[in-house]
């Protein structure tokens, strides 16, 4: 059975597209999500999509004041990073064609504590993302890279990172690392 359903994907791009030219308006949205606090540093945060409620809970570390409830909200960053770019690139497959057999992106970052701890000179914010995607695939390695780089011209979160800081890329094309944008050092 495909990973990716292309047939599918390909035709909500298509028909997605079509709706957007023809009527701008119908592309405007506002997502929106109400947090509030529940205790110390754990933080709640709910929304309704799709017609249904959902529920997220996010803390910090006990030895950062927090009672380890749920994910810090550097996970959740990073996941709905990783969310929209895997996404983004499963409609790159159907786009270009790139029949997919295993996607796996690992996403990692660094930052210095001290910045969210006002010392001078450190900033508060990650200083780069790395962006490892492990591709099982049939297709020629450049099939590849156009999916991913389809994908990432058009993931906004991506987008707004990339605005922000730094964001490098490692492609492991069944097995063999075929695109590294990696600086050396970075881990």
């Amino acid at each position: 059975m495909a990973l990716v359903d292309r047939q599918k994907l390909r035709a909500n791009y298509d028909d997605l597209v079509a709706t957007l030219r023809d009527d701008p308006s119908a592309g405007f949205v506002r997502p929106s999500v109400t947090a509030r606090l529940v205790a110390d540093v754990t933080v709640e945060s709910t929304f309704v999509q799709y017609d249904r409620p959902f529920r997220f809970v996010g803390d910090e570390a006990a030895h950062r004041a927090g009672d380890e409830q749920g994910p810090s909200p550097m996970r959740y960053f990073l996941s709905g990073l990783a969310f929209c770019m895997e996404g983004w690139y499963a409609k790159g497959s159907a786009v270009v064609e790139c029949d997919v057999e295993d996607l796996e992106l690992e996403l990692r970052t660094f930052m210095d504590l001290r910045g969210e701890h006002g010392f001078p000179g450190v900033p508060p914010h990650p200083q780069w993302i790395v962006a490892e995607a492990r591709v099982t695939s049939p297709a020629p390695s450049e099939t590849v890279f156009e999916m991913i780089d389809w994908g990432d011209a058009r993931c906004p979160l991506v987008s707004l990172v990339r605005a922000a800081i730094p964001v490098y890329g490692r492609v492991i094309h069944n097995g063999t690392v075929v695109r590294d944008t990696v600086p050396a050092g970075l881990t």
